[in-house]
């Protein structure tokens, strides 16, 4: 049965590129064993071939006549997919810290009102309420912060992830 294997990822560039030169070959270059380098065009795996042996592989492919360089091409896609996921967390990070700071804004206004004279309880629960909007959106930009640090991510969030 012919396992699926999704385009521009690690194993479709190994498999496109034993198809154009053969598994002997692969191994000839990369200086593996047929199992090893077989083992690089299972999805599960979790190996690459060195950065030398991609390039030699891709050279190689090139020279048999191949379009494009797949290893090349599958490592510029999946930087592509990391650099948009880090864009994205920043600009969600900026966000959290807009958020953050509206919200810091708002409590300090409402609780500088109850040091007039006329304050009222409204006003004294207006200035809770508000700080305790305040103190969910430091606890958001919290746990946004925390998730740029790599000790403390999981694999989505190594760059900043959604919590």
């Amino acid at each position: 049965m012919t396992q699926l294997r999704a385009p521009r990822t690690y194993p479709e560039a190994i498999t496109r590129i034993a198809g154009a030169i053969g598994w002997d070959e692969v191994c000839r270059i990369t200086g593996r064993a047929l199992r090893s380098a077989r083992y690089w065009s299972q999805t599960n795996c979790k190996t690459v071939p060195s950065i030398a042996q991609a390039q030699a592989l891709d050279a190689a492919y090139i020279a048999a006549g191949g379009q494009g360089s797949p290893f090349f091409d599958a490592f510029e896609f999946q930087l592509g997919i990391q650099i948009a996921r880090q864009e994205a967390c920043t600009r969600e990070l900026l966000t959290e810290i807009a958020v953050a700071s509206k919200e810091f804004g708002e409590a300090m206004a409402a609780a500088i009102r109850i040091t007039q004279s006329n304050a009222s309880p409204l006003d004294v629960h207006r200035a809770l309420a508000e700080v305790e909007q305040s103190a969910g959106a430091i606890d958001a930009l919290m746990r946004r912060l925390t998730s740029f640090l790599p000790s403390m991510a999981t694999d989505a969030g190594k760059d900043g992830g959604n919590q």
